[in-house]
């Protein structure tokens, strides 16, 4: 078999280089068995959120270094690959300024909706990301959902955008009419979306933008006025994602929602968080339980380390990846783009990290060792992928870190197959593909991503 080893590892400096793999030795374990023939989930990509922030960060960096920073994600042959990306509708907690796209109180026609804070920032990102996505492909296109954190304070029971609170009944046509109207003005602007969601975190109350739905309320939100009012506008082909909150009460909304029929045909995808830890098991019930449902995992970042070099945070990612794609995610999509060294710039005071950091002073870009393990799945696992069956036989002891795995058959007939080894030892051995064996090594703290072709 025909095969290609790209491997990154901590303490050699090697970061997504191809390098030849050792011959196979027939005493070595097989660590893997991967199943080409046993298709699972089809795969729409990864990407990461255009916020307000990111945009805004990218700003006092120079016009080539901006360039370079853009293409470090979006080009699918230097960068990773990206072909999906996260738009937040109004502000956040990674915003520059608080603003929604209705500021008049009591605008309920909307006459004065303006996305003008969009085409100071986000707009001007995306339309560079899409210069490096090759448009004569269908799948290559940057596939791009939008959602809010809140809406209007005025249209809310608290009178603010922060602090949760619900969005009135009353203005529950209104709130449908500024969604439509922001797939709109994006159109446009000459930017179509792909998806839309009801609500950011719906069960979360946050000091910044946020917004309290049960499912109850966003069911009836979606069949009574979201729904009809995207089909009225022309827009019912947009992919409609709900949830869009930690993977731990996933499938309790899930149950919530999908157990009507009329909507669970609507309903695109559940998109999920991983804040509240690995919870794999719940995709996979899930799964089983509304198996015409896509899984997507929409957002993820780590709190900024004192070290911007610490190898955890890449190890956290790939394990977080691997679990995932391994229980039926179709799609993985990374929080911010960008942030600069102090979490900015922005209103929440929210001290989190990007797989990339803007270093202003020195005119660089900071990669995380997040940006290295994202790689390792993104720039090699192509849009309309299939995840593929694998069985592990390398099981820790003595609490030893074992070895995981995920692998994928790519449209083109190739397969690939990620490989991470976060333990303290360096580790050999076999995979099985098909009866046939290839030999690896990894060192302690590394990963790699090995192309076979079949």
């Amino acid at each position: 078999m025909k095969t290609r080893w790209i491997y990154t590892a901590r303490d050699t400096g090697e970061r997504l280089v191809e390098k030849e793999l050792s011959p196979e030795k027939e005493t070595e374990p097989v660590l893997f068995s991967v199943y080409p023939g046993e298709k699972r989930q089809k795969i729409y990509g990864f990407g990461g959120a255009f916020t307000d922030t990111a945009a805004m960060a990218l700003i006092p960096m120079e016009e080539a270094i901006r360039e370079k920073a853009v293409a470090a994600y979006f080009d699918p042959e230097t960068g990773l690959g990206y072909n999906m990306g996260r738009i937040p509708i109004g502000c956040c907690d990674f915003s520059s300024v608080e603003y929604s796209h209705a500021e008049i109180a009591g605008d309920e026609n909307l006459t004065y909706y303006s996305i003008a804070q969009d085409k100071k920032g986000i707009l001007p990102l995306i339309k560079s990301a899409q210069k490096f996505i090759k448009k004569d492909n269908r799948n290559n296109e940057l596939l791009l959902y939008a959602l809010p954190w809140s809406p209007p304070g005025w249209m809310k029971s608290n009178g603010q955008m922060s602090w949760g609170g619900k969005l009135l009944p009353e203005y529950y046509q209104t709130m449908a009419s500024y969604l439509v109207n922001f797939i709109r003005a994006y159109e446009q602007e000459g930017i179509s979306l792909w998806g839309l969601a009801t609500q950011n975190e719906p069960v979360e109350v946050q000091r910044w933008a946020s917004c309290e739905f049960t499912g109850k309320e966003e069911s009836i939100f979606l069949k009574d006025f979201l729904i009809p009012s995207l089909e009225k506008a022309g827009f019912g082909d947009k992919k409609l994602l709900c949830w869009d909150c930690n993977k731990d009460l996933l499938r309790k909304r899930a149950e919530e929602m999908l157990s009507d029929e009329a909507l669970r045909k609507k309903i695109f995808g559940l998109a999920f968080h991983w804040y509240s830890g690995d919870y794999f098991e719940e995709l996979e019930k899930t799964h089983e339980e509304y198996p015409g449902v896509e899984l997507l995992a929409t957002e993820c970042c780590v709190v900024m380390p004192e070290n911007l070099r610490d190898w955890s945070v890449g190890e956290r990612y790939g394990h977080d990846i691997i679990g995932d794609m391994n229980h039926w995610t179709c799609a993985y999509m990374d929080w911010n783009l960008f942030l600069d060294q102090n979490s900015g710039p922005g209103i929440a005071d929210n001290p989190c990290a990007a797989p990339i950091i803007l270093d202003y002073e020195r005119q660089e870009l900071i990669r995380m060792s997040s940006y290295y393990y994202i790689g390792h799945f993104s720039r090699y696992i192509k849009r309309g992928a299939y995840g593929v069956l694998t069985r592990n036989y390398d099981f820790s002891e003595n609490g030893e870190k074992n070895l995981e795995c995920c692998a994928f058959l790519n449209p083109d007939g190739k397969l690939v197959v990620i490989i991470m080894n976060a333990g303290d030892r360096d580790r050999a051995g076999r995979i099985e593909v098909d009866g046939r064996y290839i030999s690896i090594r990894m060192q302690a703290h590394s990963i790699g991503t090995l192309i076979v072709e079949l």
